[in-house]
């Protein structure tokens, strides 16, 4: 599979992480729940680096409608072209401002301030920081309160950023 495929969930997947459906297997919602919003399946890989099935499970993931392609780096997609256009408003100082805020008050509630994953997601200062601190706040959120408040939370985020 190439490295640079940009992987997305669907409608279909965020309702089996938010609706807390049963329809996967555990490994194969724990892939879902790692791709969320966006990422490479290179990246998938480095996140999960001892699933040794992951590319027939994302391929399981793409066939049964839970994910979606946005694009290669042969050119692109029209999706991911129409993502693309979507994504220029997350840019907004205000908006990540909006998210980070909400990010650090939802993880004081649940796993207080003293977490790293808190201390971490304090210190980002920029829309890159966060994004890269937050799949880590997320499974804290998972491990300590539930995969559905780290999916809400999730959701949210997505939420504020796109205003």
């Amino acid at each position: 599979m190439d490295m640079t495929l940009q992987l997305s969930r669907t409608v279909k997947g965020q309702d089996e992480i938010f609706n807390l459906g049963h329809a996967l297997r555990p490994r194969q919602r724990q892939i879902l729940f790692t791709v969320g919003n966006g990422i490479s399946f290179g990246e998938l890989r480095s996140k999960l680096p001892n699933c040794a099935e992951l590319e027939s499970m994302v391929n399981d993931l793409l066939q049964s409608g839970f994910i979606q392609a946005l694009r290669t780096m042969a050119g692109g997609s029209a999706p991911a072209r129409a993502d693309a256009g979507r994504a220029a408003p997350t840019q907004s100082p205000a908006r990540f401002r909006a998210a980070h805020a909400y990010v650090l008050e939802f993880m004081a509630a649940l796993v207080g301030t003293q977490s790293p994953a808190y201390r971490k997601m304090s210190e980002a200062r920029d829309l890159a920081g966060f994004k890269a601190v937050l799949p880590m706040c997320q499974k804290v959120i998972a491990a300590v309160a539930s995969p559905h408040k780290a999916a809400e939370m999730q959701a949210e985020v997505a939420k504020r950023l796109a205003g």
